[in-house]
């Protein structure tokens, strides 16, 4: 694996602000959505099949957005040689970005509430009460929405990554 062209991959990824932002925040809501429903699924694992649905298709989207939004730059990199596998770490490298800085957002929210409800002894008052059940996950449904909604992602990484390697190394040379 290169690591180098992954490190690059997430450091072109902030070329986009908007769009890393936005789906950073939209996978938070994602990892907040599927934790909450693994934590009251409990041993029910097939209650959760709808919301690791919802993943699959956020995560597929936003691979295929990033191999669209990228053409151009893909056919540049092609033109300098770049090859296929390491235009899929480009995208896996963005991908793993925002995921992880959005798994890093829920986890810094859990445990900011928890903290700030520890720390004033206000555990038992309504806006706590219903704080923790929205935004603070356990440890083990945070890690588990996590896995999951990486492992949702493959798929869409599959697709993008097919319709990378169709972009002609030419396209670059076009004046749109």
């Amino acid at each position: 694996m290169n690591f180098r062209v992954l490190l690059k991959s997430m450091k072109f990824a902030f070329r986009a602000k908007k769009r890393v932002f936005t789906f950073m925040v939209i996978y938070a809501i994602l990892l907040l959505i599927v934790g909450n429903e693994l934590e009251a699924a409990g041993s029910n694992f097939a209650a959760a099949i709808p919301w690791l649905g919802v993943a699959f298709i956020v995560s597929t989207l936003y691979a295929l957005l990033i191999a669209q939004f990228r053409r151009r730059d893909i056919a540049i990199l092609k033109c300098v040689s770049w090859g296929n596998s390491e235009i899929m770490l480009l995208l896996v490298g963005e991908v793993i970005l925002v995921a992880f800085a959005a798994f890093l957002l829920i986890f810094q929210l859990s445990v900011e509430i928890l903290g700030i409800a520890t720390y004033f002894y206000i555990q038992n008052t309504p806006m706590i009460i219903q704080l923790q059940s929205m935004i603070a996950l356990e440890p083990n449904a945070l890690f588990t929405s996590m896995f999951w909604v990486v492992i949702m992602q493959v798929f869409g990484l599959l697709i993008a990554q097919a319709r990378a390697g169709m972009i002609p190394p030419m396209r670059a040379l076009r004046e749109e």
